[in-house]
Parts: structure tokens; C-alpha cells; sequence
């Protein structure tokens, strides 16, 4: 009875650290807010040193952003000097905005890369879908984590703002490319999606085996406001609830922290939505059966 106790004492013990030599996995979903010249004292001159310096001071491993123009993108590769960057515009190349994912290039090795539109013609560039305002994009990457030894996908996106069908439909592209691009690997999603968390678009990606980190977690592991859109607005009135997210997909990653970072300091605001940043851990092979 003895050994048997302290068998299982040791194997605790390694399982632990094990687990915690594999590292955290800090992510991040960040509309950025595009470079009007109309945002008054918001500018994007304004905020961006903040901006990047948000990045750097929370150690934000990986960063899904959207809303970045060109100038924008090319003053955030210059403000993150330890970040590389994919993705390209929705229009093409280097035209409209971008949803890129910045990672730390000590950490992460890059081993694919690709973007595919929100329509009914994926593959075809700048495509505008169903009833969206604009057309959408989602960008992918595979990474192999250095540190943990792990493989995994990130999937960045900006749903439309307009378009009710556009959002259900994109949600479904999303869950059918995800399957044939990820497979069975682990998967992180991060966007702006514009809608709610009661929302049928919000229901079908949970349909398609993606969690919500802000749903898997207890209460003290959560610290937010409550809403991720702040529309430049101080006293926070009107309907506020949460429409950018986090999800994840996968049995090796395990949610650990939920932050809503209310960027505001009196009238000036790091962007108009808040950046939702998730802390991750690796799950060793032997707890993920």
C-alpha cells in the first residue's frame, strides 16, 4: 500500500511539472480601429505607442488583430520589433484592411500560412458575400510552439458589421474550412465577429466544436467589463455586451485566465473595442486521454 502511494505521489509530480515546463500560451484578439483622421483625440497616432506598448508589457504571445491598414500594419512590424507578422489585405495584396496575426518570432516557428474570403467564392480575392456591406477575410497560420513542442492553427477574422446572413454564413464557412485545414489539431479563433453571445452566428461555431474561453472558466479566473465594444464612448451607456472572442478547439489546450483589458484613460482609449486576451496552458499527451 506504501509503494502504491508513493507511486502515485511521483507521477502527480511529474504530470505537474510537465505540464508547467510546456509554458503558457498568451493570445490576444485586437481591433486596432482603423487609422480615421475623424477620431479626434483617439487619431491612431495617438494610441499606437500605447497600443504596442500593451502588447509588450502583457507578453502577448500571439495577436490576432483587425481593422489594420497597410500604414498601420507597417508602424506595428516597427513598434514590435520581436513580432513577425501574416496576412494580407482584403482587397488583395496590400489594399483594405488587414486581419493579421503578429507572433513572437523567438517562439513560434511558421510552418504555413494562407488567407480565404467570407463568400460564396472563397478562394477568389476581395469576393464580398452573401448580404455583407464589405467584402471579409479569414487568415490562417500553423505554428509549431518551440517551447512546448506543440503544432497548432490560428485562425484570425472580422465578421461584417452589416449583413445578418453574411455572419450566419460566415460562421459555417469558417467551421467547414477550419475541418479541412486543421483537421484534429489544436485550434485558436480569434476576431471581431459582431454579434452576441446569444447570437445564431455565435451558436453555429459552437456547433463546429469551437469553445468560448470566457464560458469555460470560473468567475475568478475573469476580469472584464463585461463588453469588448466601447464606440469611443466614456460613460459606457447603451446595450454593451461581448462581440470579440477568443475560442479554441483542441484537448491540449486548456483555458486558464479570461482578460477584457479596458484600455481608457478619461476621453482617450486604446481602440475603440477592447483587447480580449486569453492565457493558455499545454496539456501534456497523458491528460488529454
Amino acid at each position: 500500500m506504501k509503494n502504491l502511494l508513493i507511486i502515485a505521489m511521483v507521477l502527480l509530480t511529474i504530470n505537474v511539472t510537465a505540464q508547467n515546463n510546456n509554458g503558457n500560451l498568451i493570445v490576444a484578439s485586437y481591433n486596432i480601429r482603423w487609422n480615421s483622421s475623424e477620431d479626434g483625440i483617439n487619431i491612431w497616432e495617438n494610441r499606437k505607442d500605447w497600443l504596442t506598448k500593451s502588447i509588450k508589457f502583457f507578453e502577448l504571445d500571439i495577436v490576432g488583430a483587425q481593422e489594420v491598414t497597410h500604414t498601420q500594419l507597417k508602424d506595428m512590424e516597427s513598434l514590435l520589433p520581436g513580432f513577425e507578422v501574416v496576412g494580407e489585405g482584403r482587397e488583395g495584396g496590400e489594399k483594405g484592411e488587414y486581419s493579421p496575426i503578429f507572433y513572437r518570432k523567438d517562439r513560434f516557428e511558421l510552418l504555413d500560412s494562407s488567407t480565404f474570403w467570407l463568400s460564396e467564392t472563397p478562394d477568389k480575392t476581395a469576393s464580398k458575400g452573401w448580404d455583407a456591406a464589405l467584402p471579409r477575410i479569414v487568415t490562417w497560420a500553423r505554428f509549431r510552439d518551440k517551447k512546448a513542442g506543440e503544432t497548432f492553427y490560428f485562425f484570425n477574422t472580422h465578421f461584417d458589421h452589416r449583413g445578418k446572413a453574411a455572419r450566419k454564413n460566415s460562421a459555417e464557412l469558417i467551421g467547414k474550412r477550419m475541418q479541412a485545414i486543421a483537421g484534429e489539431e489544436q485550434v485558436i479563433l480569434t476576431g471581431d465577429f459582431n454579434t452576441a453571445p446569444d447570437s445564431e452566428p455565435y451558436n453555429v461555431l459552437l456547433d463546429n466544436k469551437l469553445e468560448d474561453t470566457f464560458s469555460n472558466l470560473p468567475e475568478e479566473q475573469i476580469y472584464s467589463p463585461g463588453y469588448t465594444f466601447n464606440s469611443w464612448d466614456v460613460e459606457a451607456s447603451g446595450d454593451r455586451y461581448r462581440i470579440d472572442y477568443v475560442f479554441y478547439k483542441g484537448k491540449k489546450l486548456q483555458p486558464e485566465k479570461y482578460h477584457v483589458l479596458d484600455g481608457q484613460r478619461g476621453r482617450w482609449f486604446i481602440s475603440d473595442h477592447f483587447p480580449v486576451i486569453a492565457k493558455f496552458i499545454w496539456k501534456k499527451s497523458l491528460d488529454c486521454n
